[in-house]
């Protein structure tokens, strides 16, 4: 955005001088000869091409070399121009108009350091001449030396363009990370114009940037009364809901934006992630792949992604983005142990017990927290019971949990915590002790125990 407020700005510029160049010609018109006029007639037609077969074929003059220059200008050929230009600078070094098309001519060619130059003799040539000073100051901008642009705005007339000067300079600022110096110029310049889109944009954001989204909700509201066309607006006014956590009426204003054309990855991140924290995982899942696929880098949305279609029963998926997630992060990643949890949660739905054993243990080594190792202890004691059968395994897991709660007791301070962590443990033990007497009676009575579980239909005799 500000790269193409910049580079508008050029384009208005250089056709103002092309066109100033077009208008001495036609003043000097009457007075030349016949043939010059027939320039002139090249030139208003844009016939540049002929223009140039006729000035090659005239004895070379300083303006007829320019105008040559001016004419390949207009074809993009920068480089021909830039050729003529440099010789004649050589020549008329004080020549302002000449030097002005060079600079023009190198920022074209993307020779932005010989165009500053460009400009810091011009300025020397013509002090009081504030475009200029602006043109050296945008391109400094645009090689990101900021501090030196920010020097040359802040010299410029301040007659010239007050909305423009004072957004460049809040640009300055806003890059050079002096959040506050760039929200008073931001602020000004749109106080100036209240149309200047980009200024306001830029205030909202650096708001969310700071995390004071009531500011930037009033801000943005501000804006939307007098614009509600402004989709970026409106986006980020339903991002600032959405971080006030007003979920319904974000959700409510992204679908809107995304109604009116806005299917950007914000969007459908933000829709996807708002359904997945209000656990609506079956409306979730279709913004959240969305999102995904326009931002594979993104491992908080593969991560929620994989979660909904875990809670969709969708394990397949769910282990395709845990894989996936597995590949990317690193062994010391926070989200390690949550994606090997989720790895464990995801195969035990699919009754694949043996790797739900190992994602969850590996789940268990790779956190140093009591809490942590409670939840998976608790998740394969559970498995081991009521999914593979074994009272064996149930037990030892089981004992796991329950030594996990005692060290997660010791930290507590809250007498009501201390107290519900007890009876949880007192119930567990009363829990193992069952399925000890369990597993020691079918020890003992295997028979009997077959025929409990399987009894005899006399019926079929």
């Amino acid at each position: 955005m500000k790269t193409l407020s910049i580079e508008l700005l050029f384009f208005f510029c250089v056709n103002l001088v092309w066109a100033q160049d077009l208008e001495n010609i036609d003043i000097t018109v009457d007075m030349r000869t016949t043939e010059v006029s027939e320039l002139s007639v090249y030139l208003q037609n844009a016939q540049y091409l002929k223009a140039i077969e006729y000035i090659n074929r005239q004895e070379p003059t300083k303006d007829l070399l320019y105008q040559k220059a001016i004419c390949y200008r207009f074809l993009n050929d920068f480089s021909k121009a830039g050729e003529i230009l440099e010789s004649l600078s050589e020549t008329y070094p004080d020549d302002i108009p000449i030097r002005l098309q060079l600079a023009l001519c190198y920022e074209s060619t993307l020779l932005f350091e010989k165009s500053v130059d460009c400009y810091t003799q011009l300025i020397e040539l013509d002090s009081a001449n504030a475009y200029f000073r602006v043109r050296k100051a945008d391109l400094l901008y645009r090689v990101e030396k900021f501090e030196e642009a920010l020097s040359e705005y802040l010299k410029t007339d301040s007659t010239y363009n007050s909305n423009y000067m004072i957004r460049s300079i809040a640009m300055c600022y806003d890059k050079l990370n002096r959040a506050e110096l760039a929200m008073g110029c931001y602020a000004e310049a749109w106080e100036i114009n209240a149309k200047d889109a980009y200024s306001a944009l830029s205030l909202v954001k650096i708001h969310i940037k700071k995390g004071e989204y009531i500011p930037a909700w009033q801000n943005s509201e501000a804006f939307i009364q007098m614009d509600s066309t402004n989709l970026q607006m409106r986006v980020l006014n339903a991002f600032i809901l959405y971080n006030m956590e007003e979920y319904d009426e974000a959700a409510n204003r992204f679908l809107k934006c995304r109604a009116q054309g806005d299917s950007s990855v914000l969007v459908n991140r933000t829709i996807g992630n708002i359904y997945y924290i209000q656990e609506k995982d079956s409306l979730a899942l279709p913004y959240l792949s969305q999102a995904y696929l326009q931002d594979t880098t993104n491992l908080n949305v593969l991560y929620s992604l994989a979660n909904v279609n875990y809670r969709l029963k969708l394990y397949s998926g769910a282990l395709s983005c845990y894989k996936k997630l597995s590949d990317r992060i690193t062994a010391t990643d926070n989200l390690h142990f949550l994606v090997l949890k989720g790895q464990g949660m995801a195969f035990e739905g699919e009754e694949k017990y043996v790797e739900a054993l190992d994602a969850y243990n590996a789940a268990a080594r790779k956190t140093p927290y009591a809490v942590d190792k409670m939840d998976v202890y608790y998740r394969i004691a559970n498995m081991c019971e009521n999914g593979t059968k074994d009272s064996n395994s149930a037990i030892f897991y089981y004992e796991q949990y329950r030594v996990s709660l005692s060290n997660y007791q010791i930290a507590l301070k809250d007498e009501k915590e201390i107290q519900e962590i007890e009876e949880k443990i007192e119930a567990l033990l009363k829990h193992i002790q069952q399925l000890k007497n369990e597993r020691d009676r079918r020890e003992e009575n295997p028979i009997k125990e077959v025929i409990r579980v399987y009894p005899t239909n006399n019926n079929n005799h």
